[in-house]
């Protein structure tokens, strides 16, 4: 009886404990996965992709148009009737070449810019997750893992 009892009380307090540890263990995720840090990375890469985005666009958008410039400098049949309509029509593809290329410019440096950004927050997390303390997840996966091992064997 007495045997029985004191196995019980054991069971209880592992169990009490895995929980206890587990309970902690998820407070300090949910505290790590809302640092500022975190968020500010997520900030980030969302404004990254959409960088990426506008860049890939307007990429595509001056590839038709250079493609549409060199099918109009392709023309050959009628040009002395249509020489002023594809002279004005070959001017405005070309500025707005031209600007297209300041944007990819633009873009690409912001881009690289935001990208910079991101290596910098990287670096920076890393230094702060390296000089605190606390272990990384996979530590507390082996704990819950040695925790459950433990109960599962009593």
């Amino acid at each position: 009886m007495y045997l029985s009892m004191k196995t019980e009380w054991i069971k209880f307090l592992a169990i009490t404990a895995i929980l206890v540890i587990l309970v902690t263990l998820l407070g300090v995720y949910a505290y790590r996965a809302n640092s500022e840090t975190c968020q500010q990375g997520y900030l980030l890469r969302n404004e990254s992709q959409l960088l990426r985005e506008k860049l890939r666009d307007s990429q595509e958008s001056f590839l038709q148009m250079e493609a549409q410039w060199h099918s109009c400098g392709n023309v050959s049949r009628d040009l002395k009737e249509n020489l002023e309509k594809m002279t004005s029509h070959r001017d405005s593809l070309l500025s707005e070449l031209q600007k297209l290329k300041g944007e990819n410019q633009n873009l690409a440096e912001k881009l690289r810019n935001v990208e910079a950004d991101l290596q910098m927050e990287r670096e920076k997390r890393n230094q702060e997750e390296t000089s605190s303390a606390p272990p990384g997840p996979w530590t507390y996966s082996l704990l819950m893992g040695l925790g459950l091992a433990i109960t599962l064997l009593l």
